[in-house]
């Protein structure tokens, strides 16, 4: 059996449960998720209910998944230590293997990749306005742009301060992609509204709320292109964008500390800058 520890926002957790799937299709054995975190962790909320995941988080699953470790003595219990991918992951082997970490790397989950996308389908109804806001992206270059500030907003690890980024990254896609359309995201839109400037046309999306966020990741993903922030969420609505010929550019300072490695994070064939 394979137990992963949720923790974090959205964005974290499709990491952390896309991780710990990879491991228990690679091994074969049943997988479950232990979201008692959120009993007290009032930051985020569990969010893969919104998913076609097929997932156990009863609170009677929850209470079998703290207890289990003292049941069987071959348990193994593996914390990830920094951000970097650990290609010894398959051959993690306990009974259960229970795992906690961010595990933010598309390799941990690559060799499953239509099983994920699958499990990441969303299945919770979605509001008219996000509905007709995918139809009007599909007869533009839609391009998606992703401000995260709330909480990294004076993050001594997070706020990296990416002025510089943003303004290269729409340089970028403006020279590349004919009449784009910017949709703005932001957990702070009233900043993005004051802030954000481009020679294109600009849609803030401003009707999503904490509740209905993964409505935002939709969105996100149904743009052609997309600019993400140094921000899982954005990751993933970048990632579960499935048009071949995608532009993601991604901010080449992931944290503010130079000496983590934040190398596996990005995928290869998206643009740093």
């Amino acid at each position: 059996m394979i137990i992963v520890k949720l923790i974090g926002g959205l964005g974290n957790q499709m990491f952390q449960y896309a991780a710990a799937k990879s491991l228990a299709l690679n091994q074969n054995k049943k997988l479950l998720v232990d979201r008692s975190a959120f009993e007290t962790y009032k930051t985020h909320q569990y969010g893969l209910n919104h998913f076609n995941a097929n997932v156990l988080f009863s609170s009677e699953e929850n209470r079998f998944s703290r207890k289990i470790r003292s049941i069987f003595s071959k348990s193994l219990d593996y914390e990830e230590t920094d951000f970097s991918y650990n290609k010894d992951f398959y051959s993690l082997k306990g009974n259960p293997t229970v795992l906690s970490g961010y595990f933010q790397s598309e390799q941990y989950f690559k060799n499953y990749e239509q099983e994920i996308r699958n499990d990441f389908v969303v299945t919770s109804p979605l509001k008219q306005i996000t509905s007709n806001t995918i139809l009007q992206m599909q007869q533009e270059n839609a391009v998606s742009i992703h401000f995260r500030r709330g909480d990294y907003v004076g993050h001594g690890l997070h706020d990296t301060k990416n002025e510089a980024y943003y303004e290269k990254a729409v340089t970028l896609v403006e020279s590349k992609i004919e009449s784009p359309v910017f949709y703005v995201f932001s957990d702070d839109i009233a900043w993005a509204k004051e802030h954000f400037k481009a020679n294109s046309k600009i849609v803030f999306v401003d009707f999503n709320d904490a509740s209905s966020n993964f409505e935002d990741m939709v969105l996100m993903s149904k743009c052609k292109h997309n600019i993400i922030a140094n921000s899982s969420f954005s990751w993933w609505g970048a990632w579960l964008n499935s048009n071949p010929d995608k532009i993601v550019t991604a901010p080449a300072l992931w944290f503010n500390d130079q000496d983590i490695d934040s190398s596996d994070i990005v995928p290869e064939d998206w643009i740093k800058l």
